[in-house]
């Protein structure tokens, strides 16, 4: 107990010398994101007479935002697959399917601002179309309730700055970091105070704390383009427990939940980099159910205002009735390109490595390539 009481410390003294994170308590902001995107959005292939096209789109929007006192985040993310295929003998086979997502999770804190708190977060799924014919049950709704202790802060306004920086092209230290992302967070007070004149007072205030005169179309360029703002920073470390299950079960089904308890650690690396680490326990409440420890860390690097890399692990073991069950490693990079001021380009690559815990059994490892283009509405 006392080398993790330790570990705990000297975490703690690391995350609270972040230089201009550090000075930046609890940024407040809000934000709303709405994209379009598809994994293959358009394929056609034909043979002789033979051919076959599928299409998939997809669409989602987010809003999160931060106060002191809480966090909220919500949205919607929605994807239509239509495939159709004529062997030029039968009759052609048209099959579409589409399934909806709403994320949410809510945390409110207690006698401060990164001390105790409870939280509720979870995901409301719906499927239908061709693959929901003849099946009664068609939603989920998958909820974790708990309480935790400790914050992990995202600091996007100090995110911002930087990333204002980076497009003037300046060395910009603490304080002057601290001066752009102090106007950030105050946004929303200049339509009060400066009505007609807000946006133009707003970018002006932006490019005098930058220091570069003339700079205001610039950042204002770098700000309302949702493509831009490819990563986040993130501070703190914080710890919860919870009852996770589905609240919409099929008839019948008498499952119950697991106890879930999970860690996690945020830590900026400088100007350009951060890491996350994270730790999760899950433990199904049936007897002899099965559990589940998983660990995992990502780290990303801001190449520039544009163009971000991540690269992480994922590892998950399994037992049943005490007994080991498997586990899968997962080994992800993906690097995301702004092309224009709403559209981005993401290439990614997965390399996952199965483990049945059958020695008698080859487990054959999987590599996966993608490419994803994604148009910001907003």
């Amino acid at each position: 107990m006392k080398s993790i009481k330790l570990i705990l410390c000297l975490m703690l003294s690391f995350i609270f010398s972040q230089g201009a994170l550090d000075q930046y308590d609890i940024p407040e902001y809000e934000y709303k994101t709405f994209q379009l995107s598809g994994n293959d959005l358009f394929n056609m292939s034909s043979t002789g007479d033979a051919s076959e096209m599928s299409i998939n789109v997809g669409a989602d929007y987010m809003s999160q935002s931060q106060r002191p006192g809480y966090n909220l985040m919500y949205g919607v993310d929605f994807d239509f697959m239509m495939d159709s295929e004529d062997d030029g003998v039968n009759d052609a086979v048209d099959t579409s399917d589409w399934t909806l997502d709403m994320p949410f999770a809510v945390s409110q804190y207690f006698g401060g601002t990164k001390g105790a708190f409870g939280f509720a977060d979870g995901n409301l799924s719906m499927f239908g179309g061709d693959a929901a014919e003849g099946v009664d049950d068609t939603s989920d709704l998958w909820l974790t309730l708990g309480a935790g202790y400790g914050r992990i802060v995202s600091a996007r306004p100090v995110a911002q700055a930087y990333a204002i920086a980076d497009a003037l092209g300046i060395d910009a230290d603490d304080d002057t970091i601290l001066a752009i992302a102090s106007v950030i967070g105050a946004a929303s007070s200049y339509g009060s105070i400066y009505k007609d004149d807000a946006m133009q007072q707003y970018y002006n205030d932006l490019a005098e704390a930058a220091g570069v005169d003339g700079a205001a179309m610039q950042i204002q360029k770098v700000l309302t383009s949702p493509a831009y703002n490819v990563s986040d920073r993130f501070t703190g470390c914080e710890v919860k427990a919870g009852l996770y299950d589905n609240y919409m079960k099929a008839d019948g089904d008498e499952s119950k939940g697991d106890l879930l308890m999970e860690a996690g650690y945020a830590m900026p690396m400088g100007m350009d980099s951060q890491l996350l680490v994270g730790a999760s326990y899950a433990m199904n409440l049936e007897e002899d159910g099965p559990t589940m420890m998983g660990l995992g860390a990502t780290y990303t690097m801001d190449h520039s205002y544009n163009w971000a890399t991540s690269a992480g692990f994922e590892y998950d073991s399994y037992t049943v009735g005490g007994e080991a069950a498997g586990s899968d490693m997962a080994l992800i990079v993906s690097s995301s390109y702004a092309v224009l001021n709403q559209m981005s380009v993401t290439a990614s690559f997965e390399y996952l490595i199965p483990d049945d815990g059958n020695d008698d059994t080859d487990d054959d490892a999987t590599m996966n390539l993608s490419a994803k283009v994604t148009y910001w509405v907003f």
